[in-house]
């Protein structure tokens, strides 16, 4: 009974974990590429209409002290930099782990984390006016 409450320990962990990412029930490596590919591929369009949605917000024009325009300048150039910073974080990952069949998973389990952290704050600068 004490051996089976030991194993029972040791696989629930394991098991939580691969509900909450799908990809780590895939067999091989290739198949969790695909997998992770396919849930960056979500996590990037969730980004991109989260962003499109606050751009729309704010070109209109100033109003109550809130400089629309410029708002929206320097969201433009905040997204670049960090469009570029995602990159460059995330190929740093990839190269650490560049002699590893795992490299691609990591690169894109970094790119999935960051963009899914990226549209957290975009929301909640949508929220925020």
């Amino acid at each position: 009974m004490r051996k089976m409450l030991m194993a029972l320990c040791l696989v629930l962990p394991a098991a939580a974990f691969a509900q909450v990412d799908p990809c780590l029930s895939q067999s091989n490596t290739l198949e969790m590429n695909a997998c992770a590919k396919t849930e960056f591929d979500k996590d990037e369009k969730t980004l991109n209409d989260t962003y499109q949605q606050l751009v729309q917000q704010i070109t209109k024009p100033d109003q109550d002290g809130v400089r629309y325009g410029e708002v929206k300048k320097k969201l433009i150039e905040a997204q670049r930099a960090w469009v570029t910073f995602r990159k460059k974080d995330c190929d740093a990952v990839y190269t650490y782990n560049e002699s590893g069949s795992i490299r691609n998973l990591e690169f894109l389990g970094c790119m999935r984390g960051h963009t899914v952290q990226r549209t957290k704050e975009l929301k909640n600068f949508i929220v925020a006016k």
